[in-house]
């Protein structure tokens, strides 16, 4: 039997090596990679969504330049209308009239589509699609009061800039319609004039109709235009709460008072 002494069995304890556990520690001032992934992809969505409704946009505000009509000259008789012929304006005051609304139409169309771009990216900058976290007025409402002032103040600026853009789009596209078709009904070429007419039309028209779903939400709901499925923003955005929780504690350690 082997025996050993209390010293060196001491000795022996003090050569065992000692492991420590080492946990890799998250810098906090990285944004976190599924955070980015959803504020790039919105972004990306947002960017193609309006590169087409432009297109559409412009299609259904200039009815009187797209919809096929009927012309007359001595050389050529009856014929289809060619673009440049459905753009001059003439003696025809309620063609004139068209034309003008036409253009107003789309003028409000690219106001509305600037608010809602500059809406859409304060949110995407400073709120979070959180589908864990309630989304009433209320509980929105104290989300934004953690954002500071300028830019809270910047997120409802341009939500309300949205909501104006919105009414005034909806009215002059109203207008625009019945308007336009008054004109190219006057000058009806053939069923083509009424197939066009009313695809032009269709082209927006869900998008209007989104569009005022958005517009009539409480104060602090915050629905995304853009985004496939409607998706609220009712977080704040994971970066914005490390600067928020970095600005409380250089307040803080600015009110402390110094020991004399």
């Amino acid at each position: 039997m082997i025996s050993t002494s209390k010293e060196e069995t001491k000795d022996i304890e003090l050569q065992e090596p000692k492991y420590e556990l080492v946990t890799e520690k998250k810098d906090p001032t990285k944004k976190d990679e599924k955070e980015d992934s959803q504020d790039t992809n919105q972004k990306i969505g947002v960017t193609i969504a309006v590169a087409v409704e432009i297109y559409r946009a412009l299609i259904a505000s200039f009815l009187i330049l797209f919809v096929p009509q009927k012309c007359y000259d001595e050389v050529k008789g009856d014929h289809v209308c060619s673009f440049s012929e459905n753009a001059e304006t003439g003696p025809d005051p309620l063609y004139n009239a068209g034309f003008v609304f036409n253009c107003l139409t789309m003028a409000t169309f690219l106001a509305l589509y600037y608010a809602e771009v500059r809406r859409e990216v304060k949110l995407i900058a400073y709120l979070d699609v959180n589908t864990s976290r309630p989304s009433d007025n209320e509980s929105v409402g104290q989300v934004l009061e953690k954002i500071q002032p300028q830019h809270k103040d910047a997120i409802l600026y341009y939500d309300s800039l949205y909501i104006k853009a919105g009414y005034m789009t909806i009215g002059c596209f109203a207008i625009n319609s019945v308007l336009s078709g008054l004109v190219v009904y006057k000058y009806y070429l053939d069923d083509k004039t009424t197939t066009t007419f009313i695809t032009s039309l269709l082209f927006v028209i869900q998008k209007l109709q989104q569009v005022y779903v958005t517009l009539k939400t409480d104060k602090n709901i915050f629905y995304s235009a853009y985004l496939s499925s409607k998706v609220q923003y009712n977080d704040l955005d994971k970066d914005k709460v490390i600067k928020t929780i970095k600005e409380e504690i250089k307040e803080e350690i600015k009110e402390e008072p110094t020991k004399p």
